[in-house]
């Protein structure tokens, strides 16, 4: 690629992610870190129009490239597919995927396994000497036989020595040698690539990280590669289990799609494996701390989607008198982020027009979760005890198959268009609105926490009634490696923003925040802490 190319490229990304913002009513601010690379000197003025990259509230993936972006690798895909070095297509025909690319790959070049939305997969080539923000075009691998797009992600920099750095911040720490030892080799996989086994060690690595003084950028590739190798973990845990199982080649290559939008923290596409897959991943070997993460994460993407299609259900039904669409709205949004709701007949209302239309069955019974969420008491709650809930999820799927007609049922969407509203305006992490998906971690969307706990409920009760010839065929093969119970609570803890940490044998409750590092960031007890953590490594 050369520079007036590449140029074209990065303007056309930020002008793209712009645009998208502007429809979706964001507004931009300005940002912060200089433009230290004199080759980006012609786009400098219009960075100061782009959000602040990632970060606990948003991330914003043209910023940080503007940073790092050097020449376009070149790859070699798997089947029958050229990598082309041209970027000046339009890019809202493009679909872009974040990969995290291993030192010595990105340093000496090599092969590294892509998978994409299609569900297939493609041995790339990565050229030697690719840096943060290396470009990377598989041609006719989309969806609609479009080009695929990749951004590589690494920590290797030849004109700094990360390594090093890292290294020093673990070395400087007040934790014991052997602690120590296990951080370091905790940061040797991630800068690998690889997942990590000792997630306590990497939990207090990133601890280390997020409170040092250690420069943005720098801390930024970090809670990349920290994000990616407990999601490699996951990745494997979903490879292994399929491999396992009775599917034919056509049903993986959908689960793995479904799969990627999770990962590009993007509202699903369709609800026909989210079941399937939930159960894959939730039964498989891996960690229960990677199984809570899958499932919030995947929750979100379900989330989003019935969100889309509800609110969508309100615009455009036509017994709604124009000047009730905001009332309507207003009526929904109150449920959905759990809020206070004072006008019970608009809820009837509204009940007519939800269990009416011929939206799928669970958009249904996730909204009479909400609905009889907010009629319940406050001890009638009780929203960690799991057999109640699952009693609850009982009660509002038989409602819902007595309340509507089967036949009126559609799982055909189309094009919807964003209106306003609905969550997918407050998600800067999604890779479809400039950010890097679940590679910025996994958050709770402000204002869905209610609906969003009621997704994952039924995503946990579905995967506990699958039946054991289901099971068997997807390739589960694990008994008892799944509690919901547990799940539930862990899910529930997060919705409700409580973060906790053990010490001494004991739960601590920590006030009120969703991201921990923030609030350890702030602790006037952070040694404390900082031992608490410690103390996870040999419990």
């Amino acid at each position: 690629m050369n520079k007036k190319q590449e140029s074209f490229f990065w303007k056309s990304i930020n002008s793209q992610a712009s645009k998208f913002r502007k429809n979706l009513g964001k507004k931009a601010i300005n940002v912060r870190d200089s433009i230290r690379d004199n080759y980006w000197e012609a786009s400098q003025n219009k960075a100061s129009e782009m959000e602040e990259f990632i970060s606990n509230k948003a991330s914003d993936v043209s910023k940080y490239f503007r940073e790092t972006a050097k020449e376009s690798t070149l790859g070699k895909k798997q089947i029958n597919s050229e990598v082309s070095e041209e970027t000046e297509n339009n890019l809202e025909q493009e679909e872009i995927y974040h990969i995290f690319v291993a030192y010595h790959i990105a340093s000496q070049g090599g092969t590294q396994k892509v998978t994409l939305k299609s569900g297939k997969s493609y041995n790339v080539r990565i050229r030697s000497n690719s840096t943060e923000g290396s470009t990377l075009r598989l041609q006719k691998c989309g969806l609609q036989g479009n080009d695929a797009f990749l951004v590589l992600h690494t920590f290797y920099n030849p004109e700094l020595n990360l390594d090093r750095r890292m290294n020093s911040l673990v070395i400087r720490a007040s934790i014991y040698e052997r602690s120590k030892t296990r951080c370091l080799e905790a940061y040797s996989r991630i800068n690998s690539g690889l997942h990590t086994y000792d997630l306590p060690a990497l939990n207090l690595l990133d601890f280390i990280v997020e409170l040092s003084n250690i420069d943005s950028l720098i801390g930024l590739r970090y809670r990349i590669a920290s994000e990616n190798s407990r999601w490699v973990a996951i990745d494997k845990g979903l490879e292994q289990v399929l491999s396992y199982g009775n599917l034919m080649e056509v049903q993986k290559q959908n689960l793995k799609g479904i799969y990627l939008y999770i990962k590009s923290g993007e509202p699903l596409p369709d609800f026909a494996n989210f079941r399937q897959l939930n159960a894959i991943i939730l039964n498989s070997a891996i960690a229960s701390e990677l199984k809570n993460k899958y499932l919030l994460a995947s929750a979100t993407s379900m989330a989003m989607k019935i969100d889309i299609l509800i609110i969508n259900l309100i615009y455009s039904n036509t017994e709604i008198d124009q000047s009730k669409y905001r009332k309507y709205l207003s009526i929904y949004q109150q449920l959905r982020e759990e809020g206070k709701v004072i006008d019970n007949k608009m809820i009837q209302n509204l009940d007519g027009v939800i269990f009416k239309s011929e939206i799928p069955r669970i958009c249904k019974i996730v909204y009479q979760l909400l609905r009889d969420r907010y009629f319940e008491s406050n001890l009638e709650r009780n929203i960690n005890n799991f057999n109640a809930a699952f009693m609850k999820f009982k009660k509002a799927e038989k409602f819902v198959k007595q309340a509507t007609n089967s036949e009126k049922t559609t799982n055909s969407f189309g094009n919807i268009i964003i209106q306003t509203g609905m969550l997918i305006q407050e998600v800067d992490d999604a890779v479809v609105s400039g950010g890097v998906g679940i590679l910025a971690g996994v958050k709770v969307l402000k204002g869905g926490e209610a609906l969003i706990g009621a997704v994952g409920l039924v995503a946990i009760a579905s995967t506990l009634e699958m039946s054991i010839q289901e099971k068997i065929k997807l390739g589960i093969t694990e008994e008892g490696n799944f509690s919901g119970e547990v799940a539930y609570s862990e899910m529930m803890n997060i919705i409700n923003q409580v973060s906790w940490v053990i010490a001494d044998g004991e739960e601590s409750k920590l006030e009120q925040e969703i991201d921990i590092f923030k609030i350890f960031k702030g602790n006037k007890n952070r040694k404390q802490i900082l031992k608490d953590l410690e103390t996870k490594l040999y419990s």
